[in-house]
């Protein structure tokens, strides 16, 4: 039996229960005719090769170094990897199944040992290799997806993989799946604008908004200066009440980004408010508009700065007990930072800063 599952916090996501299992999960399960088991259950079912999926095990990331950064240490989801590695090490020793890693941070284990394959890159056309192969498989391009057969935590649809769109069959399988499950879809893509042409993007819109509330996950600056949003603004009725935060990116595979704020102008008049990662000490450059903005440490001053853009963000992050963030966060100011450590140490950081950080990812 193949049973798939992953950590506690990435299976249940660290801020919230999630009911469902994470994208990449179902995923897997649809290529490989597995059998989903949350993390607590495994020692209950008979495995015979255990699929892992990991999204950033050991704090490598771009957001996880900047979280270790102003924790001055791994953030917080990296111990439930870790406790969970160390169970899934003692069962294997005890009933001898196969474990095959993969997932967006699958790159972060190539050095251990207790995995037998490692797949690095996608799975579609390269998941039976993990079966039988061991060591790293390097994942080839999908030519042909398959779609989901369950809800998964976001509500996500992948309508393009780089270059690469989506058959409309499964775009269109899975969005009922979704919409039925969460009454939304968050369309995921590299770049909603280069999904095809104007006419193509607004269809891929107004089709998903069928299935209940829309949203998408990226925009790139240089395309969305040239994309006419008026269309887009009248068909998913978007308003200062009904907006869009997709993150807003300026290099592909990088969430940071690095031009001016031009772009925002542009966004905020068809009512799109994006989360923006930035430097640290560009921060100011894009706190007069409607965005969500993420700075990312840089000197001595960054508790400052992550203050002043908390007091700009809440405006658009819809988080509970958000007079307990102003708290923590002014704290954080006056001790340069060790209030949040202390907090950290004690656990409940996750419920107020980085709760509220990857809550701006999927508001």
């Amino acid at each position: 039996m193949m049973i798939l599952s992953a950590d506690p916090v990435t299976f249940h996501s660290w801020w919230r229960r999630s009911k469902y299992p994470p994208y990449g999960l179902r995923k897997v399960e649809a290529i490989s005719k597995g059998k989903i088991v949350p993390p607590e259950r495994l020692w209950k079912e008979r495995i015979d090769v255990l699929g892992i999926y990991v999204n950033d095990p050991l704090g490598k990331s771009e957001i996880g170094t900047a979280i270790s950064r102003i924790l001055k240490r791994d953030p917080p989801y990296v111990a439930s990897f870790k406790k969970f590695r160390q169970s899934v090490i003692k069962m294997k020793e005890e009933r001898g199944f196969r474990v095959i890693v993969g997932g967006p941070g699958a790159w972060q284990l190539t050095e251990e040992g207790w995995i037998d394959s490692l797949l690095i890159g996608e799975a579609e056309e390269s998941f039976n290799e993990t079966l039988v192969k061991n060591g790293v498989v390097q994942g080839r391009k999908a030519e042909h997806f398959v779609p989901i057969l369950g809800p998964s935590s976001m509500a996500e649809v992948e309508i393009s993989r780089g270059e690469r769109k989506v058959s409309e069959d499964v775009v269109l399988a899975e969005m009922e799946v979704q919409g039925r499950a969460h009454g939304k879809v968050n369309l995921i893509t590299q770049d909603i604008a280069s999904y095809g042409s104007e006419e193509e993007v607004e269809e891929v819109l107004l089709t998903a908004s069928k299935y209940g509330k829309v949203t998408f996950s990226n925009v790139n600056a240089i395309t969305a200066l040239q994309f006419n949003w008026s269309k887009v603004k009248e068909g998913l009725h978007l308003s200062r009440e009904n907006f869009l935060t997709p993150v807003l990116n300026s290099i592909a595979g990088s969430c940071v980004y690095s031009l001016d704020a031009e772009v925002v102008k542009v966004l905020n008049k068809s009512f799109i408010y994006p989360v923006i990662y930035v430097p640290e000490e560009v921060t100011h450059e894009f706190l007069n508009y409607d965005d969500i903005v993420i700075p990312l440490p840089q000197t001595e001053r960054y508790y400052e700065v992550l203050y002043a853009a908390w007091i700009h963000d809440k405006k658009y992050v819809k988080f509970p007990f958000s007079y307990v963030m102003d708290y923590v966060l002014r704290k954080a100011v006056e001790t340069k930072g060790e209030h949040l450590r202390r907090l950290n140490k004690m656990g409940t950081l996750r419920d107020f800063l980085l709760a509220s950080i990857f809550k701006m990812l999927s508001p």
